[in-house]
């Protein structure tokens, strides 16, 4: 899979899809901790996140997506930010938006993560910095801290 960014303008234009997901923050021992997901076939760790069931808003859509895809119930705190970036499937050019937004946990455990993910686990946010495989997302982290650090 290869993301190149784009300019807002761009993708308004020519909107294709959208996705939601979460930055689900927990603070371990006065280490800030964040949920992420690993795909080893594809090399791939990644935010959780995911397309709309019909009819769901963003935050709906979110709330969701970081359920299944991680076993954790949330709630959300505020809307972090959105991305956009596009990528290739099949012959087309497919422009994306993804929004996040700032959770917490409120129940759930991580083994009861869906099969789109091998591993889902906490990680210290400095190295999930490090770790996740798309600057966009590493760009969400780092505001998701700002966030979290401002409180």
């Amino acid at each position: 899979m290869n993301e190149s960014v784009i300019h807002k303008e761009e993708y308004f234009s020519n909107p294709d899809v959208w996705s939601a997901g979460g930055v689900v923050i927990r603070n371990n021992n006065n280490s800030f901790e964040v949920l992420i997901c690993e795909r080893f076939s594809e090399n791939l760790v990644a935010l959780p996140k995911g397309k709309p069931n019909e009819g769901e808003n963003e935050s709906e859509t979110a709330l969701r997506e970081v359920r299944e895809e991680t076993g954790i119930v949330v709630n959300i705190i505020k809307k972090i930010k959105e991305i956009f970036y596009s990528f290739q499937a099949s012959e087309s050019i497919i422009n994306k938006r993804v929004s996040f937004f700032l959770m917490e946990k409120a129940g759930g455990n991580i083994l009861d993560h869906d099969d789109e993910f091998d591993k889902v686990y906490w990680e210290r946010i400095d190295s999930a910095l490090k770790k996740l495989t798309f600057q966009g997302e590493k760009d969400v982290l780092e505001e998701a801290i700002k966030l979290v650090k401002s409180v």
